[in-house]
């Protein structure tokens, strides 16, 4: 299993020269430039209640990142650079992930300080502090790439304090004591007596539509009889959560350390600067079955050092690579198969380090880009994410007639560009369950200009959603059900409502007029067939005839004032759903009953009509003895109206009722029922009761060779 992930970086010596390579594009958007990060100063540690002196804190500057490209006065050339193969097999005999993780943490950290001749002379002119600096730079990487690269090294301990020392002899830094400190990876490093560093982080997420971060840590050191200290580490990167149509996914990787020291030794200070910066953009390749074939990318490297008493130098590298992700489950995203090539760029006068931070930086490209890729795989893994299936003729478009076959071409589209991709459709098997129609082929392959082309026959009988469902893979993403079904024209439906109010009169004795009164009691049947047509938003929405038929229930009285009449008016339904499938079922409409058009007849008859009443009516314009007044009002509507206007709509254009809790019936034609039974009494002055029955129907299929309902 070893040797199947083992890095064998053979930078080529072919590349160009003179700065004729080519670079990948930067998939960085303008606001995402982690060299621009600020960091927050965190909280020191409490210190003991004694009247102790602080040293004072000092200000986080900002962040100089040594320039990746030459300088407009910068004299020099890019050349090849002779590497030997054998100096790049990072991982060479790695037994586990935590392994690999601590040779990429003292590669980019400890390593790099002492590389080279130019690394001997810093570890002599940093002396007895120089175990204490790589120390402190290994645990921030380790911190930092531990978070990033998640579950496969979160298990992995915290590096050792042995290195070797530019004499080659294996020590320990005794005096060192490591801390562990907040959940978030942070840390305390102290030496005996020594002041603890300042740490704060910060974490930029990628953008929308992008997985990653950057994390950007500092740790300063508050200056200590003239020693200071600043170690500031930028480690992230990120990658497109959708592929694009081509199955391209850009992505891009940023490392960098900026370490300050200024060190007073028998009172001579010596100022010291290491700044190591990389940044990659990457390109992944989806193949047609939705999986990362490879990564590539393009890796632009810059260190330098300068200080007093030590020469200064710089050196830049551009190098591409590429690798095949792992997908062994205890190596998952470890790179295989990896092909690199490089050009070097030399200062005049600098002098050459080893290339030991450019192979150590391309490793922790490919780690962390093969981690990334994987998480970003599994986002465009998840079906209708970035694609969806277009069908022609659309869905429930086409009507039903039995046994009638349609041919349906099918393709795959991105869901940003809206590109047709090509992609392999599989799974197809008829809706809502096998054996209901009949569907072929049961797999094909659509291609740009040519979509697939399933024919889906009808069955013999109507059955709700009959159709078929199909699945897609492709190297933009997969998709299926929902995104993936087509079926046939959805059934119309016809609502059917039935209301029956029942208001018994209101019998009173009126002494002041010397008469007795019987009023408003009727008994009224409302019955309304509203056909029901599915709009381009999904709402349910008709128009049909509602009938009235209202007769008088008033007692013969002195006075009668009677309800009464029959007709015709207006029923609608202005939006609403209706979801058959067994799971889940639900009806939901909004109903707009019309008004009904009884008249209210005020009756008194001559002889029994006292003065004063008389006298009323004559102020109202009614001469002689026999009172009869007619006015519209009160029945049906009145009373439905009444017990529900708290509930009542008023959103333009779906204003009514909005009726749900239906039953489902699935008895032949009737989809599902809504019963009402109603207290529609006044204030308790009469009796009055309401039942109604809402039915929800399958409609006639209209006759072949007819439009389906729009």
């Amino acid at each position: 299993m070893r040797f199947r992930i083992l890095f064998f970086l053979a930078l080529l010596t072919t590349a160009a020269c003179g700065g004729g390579d080519k670079h990948l594009p930067s998939s960085n958007p303008p606001e995402y430039d982690p060299t621009k990060l600020y960091t927050t100063q965190a909280t020191p540690p409490s210190a003991p209640a004694t009247s102790v002196a602080k040293p004072i804190e000092p200000v986080p500057s900002p962040i100089q990142l040594p320039p990746l490209e030459p300088g407009p006065n910068e004299k020099g050339e890019w050349k090849n650079v002779p590497v030997s193969p054998e100096s790049l097999q990072l991982f060479k005999s790695v037994n586990s992930p935590c392994e690999a993780l601590s040779k990429i943490v003292q590669g980019l950290g400890s390593t790099q300080l002492f590389a080279g001749k130019d690394g001997q002379a810093f570890n002599k002119l940093l002396g007895a502090q120089a175990e204490s600096i790589a120390q402190s730079l290994d645990q921030q990487l380790f911190e930092n790439f531990k978070a990033l690269l998640g579950p496969t090294v979160a298990a992995c301990p915290s590096p050792t304090s042995t290195r070797k020392s530019s004499l080659g002899e294996s020590f320990r830094a005794p005096r060192l004591l490591l801390a562990t400190g907040p959940a978030q990876g942070s840390f305390q490093l102290a030496q005996a007596p020594a002041v603890s560093p300042i740490r704060s982080e910060s974490r930029q997420q990628a953008p929308p539509g992008w997985i990653g971060w950057t994390t950007t840590a500092r740790s300063i050191w508050p200056e200590t009889a003239g020693n200071r200290r600043s170690i500031v580490t930028i480690l992230g990167g990120k990658a497109l959560k959708c592929p694009a149509p081509d199955g391209v996914v850009p992505g891009d990787f940023e490392f960098a350390v900026v370490l300050d020291q200024t060190v007073v030794e028998s009172g001579i200070t010596r100022m010291i600067h290491i700044g190591l910066h990389a940044s990659a953009t990457l390109k992944g390749q989806v193949g047609d079955d939705a999986k990362v074939q490879y990564i590539e990318g393009d890796l632009s490297t810059v260190a330098e050092r300068n200080g007093m008493d030590v020469p200064a130098s710089l050196r830049r590298q551009r190098s591409q690579f590429r690798f095949v992700p792992s997908r062994d489950e205890l190596w998952s995203g470890f790179p295989t198969n990896v092909t690199a090539s490089a050009a070097g760029w030399d200062m005049e006068g600098a002098t050459p380090q080893e290339n030991s931070f450019v192979s150590d930086a391309i490793a922790a490209v490919m780690l962390w880009g093969g981690q990334n890729y994987l998480a970003a795989e599994v986002e465009w893994n998840k079906p209708n994410t970035c694609v969806e299936i277009v069908f022609n003729p659309p869905t429930k478009t086409k009507k039903f007639e039995p046994n009638a076959s349609t041919p349906v071409k099918t393709e795959l589209r991105t869901k940003k560009e809206q590109a047709v991709v090509p992609a392999k459709l599989k799974d197809v098997k008829e809706r809502p369950r096998e054996g209901t129609g009949r569907v072929s082929p049961r797999e094909d392959k659509s291609e740009i200009n040519r979509p697939a082309t399933f024919t889906y026959q009808a069955p013999a009988t109507k059955v709700q959603h009959s159709g078929f469902r199909v699945k897609a893979v492709s190297r933009a993403g997969v998709a299926e059900e929902k995104d993936g079904e087509w079926e046939l024209a959805p059934s119309s439906y016809v609502l059917e409502f039935k209301s029956h109010i029942v208001q018994e009169p209101l019998n009173l004795p009126n002494p002041s007029f010397g008469m007795f009164m019987s009023s408003n009691g009727f008994d009224a049947h409302v019955q309304a067939t509203v056909p029901l047509r599915r709009r381009d938003d999904g709402q349910w929405v008709g128009e049909g005839v509602m009938q009235y038929a209202t007769h008088t229930l008033t007692q013969p009285a002195s006075c009668e004032i009677r309800i009464q009449g029959t007709g015709m008016t207006t029923f609608h339904v202005n939006g609403g759903s209706i979801s058959s499938d067994p799971d889940p079922f639900a009806v939901n409409l909004i109903i707009l009953p019309g008004q009904s058009g009884e008249v209210a007849e005020t009756h008194c008859t001559s002889g029994n009509t006292p003065q004063k009443l008389k006298e009323l009516f004559a102020s109202q314009g009614v001469q002689g003895g026999e009172a009869h007044v007619a006015s519209k009002g009160g029945g049906w509507s009145g009373a439905f109206n009444f017990t529900r206007f708290r509930t009542f709509k008023w959103e333009s254009g779906r204003q009514g009722y909005e009726i749900g809790g239906w039953t489902p019936v699935r008895d032949s034609d009737v989809i599902a029922r809504k019963t009402m039974s109603v207290n529609c009494s006044t204030m308790g002055m009469s009796a009055c009761r309401e039942e109604t029955t809402l039915t929800l129907r399958l409609a006639d299929e209209p006759t072949s060779g007819t439009s389906p309902p729009q």
